[in-house]
Formats: C-alpha cells, sequence, structure tokens
C-alpha cells in the first residue's frame, strides 16, 4: 500500500495538528467568483456527439488530470495499479460493454479531447474506488426539504509538503462544472460534475427529487466488481455513478428512486443520500454490493435532518476521520427553524466537513428545482485544516 508517512516525509507532523470543531454562520452566499460554471447538454442529440463542444474547451485540464492519475494510480496499491495495465487493452473495448448510452458519449468524449478512449474510460470509472463526502438533508419548520453535500476527492493522491494541498485535488477544480441536461427543449435534470465525467454524483430532477452519492468505507470495495465487469464474470451490476443518472433521466417519483437505489446490484458499496418534495421524504441508503445493509430516514431519533459521511452511521465514527459528530452538532446548533442553503452552507463551510479535500458544494431544493454549486477551499491561515 501507499505510504503517506514515508512517501511525504512532512505530512506526519500536519496531521498531528488538532484541528478545532467549528459551526460557522454568515458564511452563505459566497462571492460570485465561487458560482460553478453551466453548460448544457442536449440529451436529443447523438450520444457520440452530446459532449464535443463543451469538452474541446477543457482539453488542457483533461490531458493535464489524466496524466497525473496515472502516475499516482501506480504508486497506491495492487487494486488499483491493474487499471493502468488495462488502459491500452481492455479498457477501449470496455466501452463497448457499457449500457447506452454511456459508452458512446466516452467514444466522443475521446475524440472531442484528443485522449486514448481508456484513459476516458478510467476517468469515469474511477469513482468506483475511491472518494470521500458530507451529505446532509433538512426539513424546516413548514416541511421543506433541502439537501447540502460536499465532494470530498483527490486524497492520497500527492500530498504537497509546500502548499499543503492534494496533488489530484489541485487538478479536478478547474474541472468543476454544472450540468444542465434537456430533453426537447426543457431541462429534464441537473448535475455537479467534472467536466468528461458521464457519471452523476450530485443531482436534481427538478420537482421530483434529488440525490448524492458518498464512498463507502468498507473491505473489498468497487475494485472487486470493476474486475468481474471487464472480464465478463458478472455484468448484471450497475456503475454507481450511473445509477444516479439512470434515475434522474427516468425515474418519475421520490419513491421509485428509492426503491431503484436501494435494490439494484451494483458494482461498489456506497452511501445514496436522497431527499424528494415532501415532508419526510429524505433517506440516506447504505448500500453494500447486492442490497441495502440500512435505510435511515428522515424523522429517526426526533430529528429532523439525516447526515452522512464515509463511515456507517450506526457505528462509532473512526478517531482520525469523524465529520459526522460535529456535522450533527452543528446541525443541532442551527435549529429547525434555520434549515436553509445558508445555514446548510454554514455547516457545510466549518471544520472537519470542510477540509483539505474538499472541492466544491452543491445546494438543493427539490420541491423547486434549486440548484446551486460553488467552488469550495480550506485554507490555513483562516483556521487550521485537516487534510480529509
Amino acid at each position: 500500500m501507499y505510504n503517506l508517512v514515508n512517501d511525504n516525509h512532512c505530512f506526519l507532523p500536519f496531521l498531528l495538528i488538532k484541528i478545532g470543531k467549528q459551526c460557522l454562520s454568515g458564511q452563505y452566499p459566497p462571492t460570485p467568483d465561487r458560482i460553478l460554471p453551466t453548460y448544457v447538454i442536449n440529451l436529443d442529440a447523438p450520444p457520440i456527439e452530446r459532449w464535443k463542444d463543451v469538452v474541446a474547451s477543457y482539453k488542457t485540464e483533461l490531458t493535464d488530470l489524466l496524466a497525473y492519475l496515472k502516475t499516482f494510480l501506480m504508486e497506491i496499491s495492487p487494486e488499483l495499479q491493474y487499471l493502468i495495465t488495462l488502459i491500452d487493452t481492455k479498457l477501449p473495448e470496455m466501452a463497448d460493454t457499457l449500457p447506452a448510452p454511456y459508452g458512446d458519449e466516452m467514444k466522443g468524449i475521446s475524440q472531442a479531447s484528443g485522449l486514448p478512449l481508456g484513459e476516458v474510460v478510467l476517468y469515469n470509472i474511477f469513482y468506483e474506488v475511491s472518494s470521500l463526502c458530507t451529505s446532509v438533508v433538512g426539513q424546516d419548520e413548514n416541511g421543506n426539504i433541502f439537501h447540502g453535500r460536499n465532494l470530498d476527492f483527490g486524497g492520497p493522491f500527492g500530498w504537497d509538503k509546500i502548499n499543503h494541498t492534494w496533488g489530484l485535488t489541485e487538478k479536478l477544480r478547474p474541472l468543476m462544472v454544472q450540468i444542465n441536461y434537456t430533453q426537447n427543449g426543457q431541462v429534464l435534470f441537473k448535475t455537479t460534475t467534472f467536466l468528461g465525467f458521464i457519471g452523476s454524483l450530485t443531482g436534481i430532477k427538478p420537482g421530483v427529487f434529488s440525490v448524492s452519492i458518498n464512498e463507502r468505507n468498507i473491505v473489498k470495495g468497487g475494485y472487486i466488481g470493476l474486475i468481474e465487469w471487464i472480464y465478463n464474470i458478472n455484468r448484471n451490476q450497475s456503475f454507481i455513478t450511473f445509477a444516479i443518472r439512470d434515475m434522474l433521466t427516468k425515474s418519475e417519483s421520490y419513491d421509485q428512486t428509492l426503491k431503484y437505489l436501494a435494490e439494484e446490484p451494483l458494482l461498489a458499496p456506497c452511501f445514496y443520500i436522497v431527499a424528494g418534495t415532501k415532508a419526510g421524504e429524505g433517506a440516506i441508503i447504505t448500500r453494500s454490493r447486492i442490497g441495502s445493509d440500512d435505510i435511515k430516514v428522515l424523522g429517526k431519533d426526533n430529528l429532523w435532518f439525516i447526515a452522512q459521511t464515509n463511515y456507517d452511521n450506526w457505528k462509532k465514527q473512526p478517531i482520525f476521520d469523524d465529520r459526522l459528530t460535529p456535522c450533527i452538532e452543528c446541525m443541532k446548533t442551527k435549529g429547525k427553524n434555520q434549515v436553509a442553503f445558508d445555514s446548510l452552507f454554514d455547516v457545510l463551510s466549518s471544520r472537519p466537513m470542510l477540509n483539505k479535500e474538499t472541492v466544491y458544494t452543491s445546494l438543493m431544493q427539490p420541491a423547486t428545482g434549486r440548484f446551486e454549486g460553488y467552488w469550495q477551499y480550506c485554507r490555513d491561515e483562516d483556521a487550521s485544516c485537516r487534510p480529509w
């Protein structure tokens, strides 16, 4: 396994810094320069053509990211090294095995960016094996539902001992965008994503539901499912981010979304956090690859919110990465009468929910379709940041 201490000799002292807990106020709205750019993808266009105009403007950033990603995958673990060896052999072929429209969209991105198809496939399947996050669904006194999430991504890929940043995290920042998917001239759903990544990590279908995904840190994660798919051992399972996009495209109700995400066989374990349009519609689905291990619904324990990071929420959180406890404490401090975009953004901008891996915060209100996404940065000059 990759050794952070040995390979980054200045990382350990930083890791041992005592990081205080915060529950900030007055963080919303962020300055206009932190608003993510928005692009439109027309689902009526042929899949191979949908991304070409947008991707063409990000060739340099995509090329830079993929070169960096390959370098550090080779240093992490055998479970990830095998992906590198397959880039020029099995991964290009994999595009033809994916359910429509995903394979053709990847081929179009490859053509528009000039990147080898195998590298585009690698980029789009990498979330199956690596990511962190914090997600919160809250209900105000009037039964209005709000959904907020931090996406944390990039560690442990290249710790910069001078700037105290993760190399991959910084490579991803220029690619963060909002995408409005349209059909028949109308917005069907919206996502926050990395340009060139066609699955969905965070999304909203206005008037129906919103959803976010968190990695579930357990032994034997998504790399097993990837091996099974690549070698055609088992393809009767969905990629975890494609499952979200499938629901954003096809689902007509909160209940339909909840049932599908709870039952669909998956390549990787994860947490799905889902919010609806009516009072009480909020749930955390704790997923194994074959089904649900737990579904925690809004209102449990007489709370007006649910919160999830990357560890089973009914268990004691690890001392080295407990973001859940301070998140819950901060939400309680805010109170039910303050559940809104501003309070959720304040919570997600407080340490340790905000950390060195945090790249964006998204805020969603399914009933109205309101959807906002912002760049996030954890700066040590404001207060010491956790590395994750």
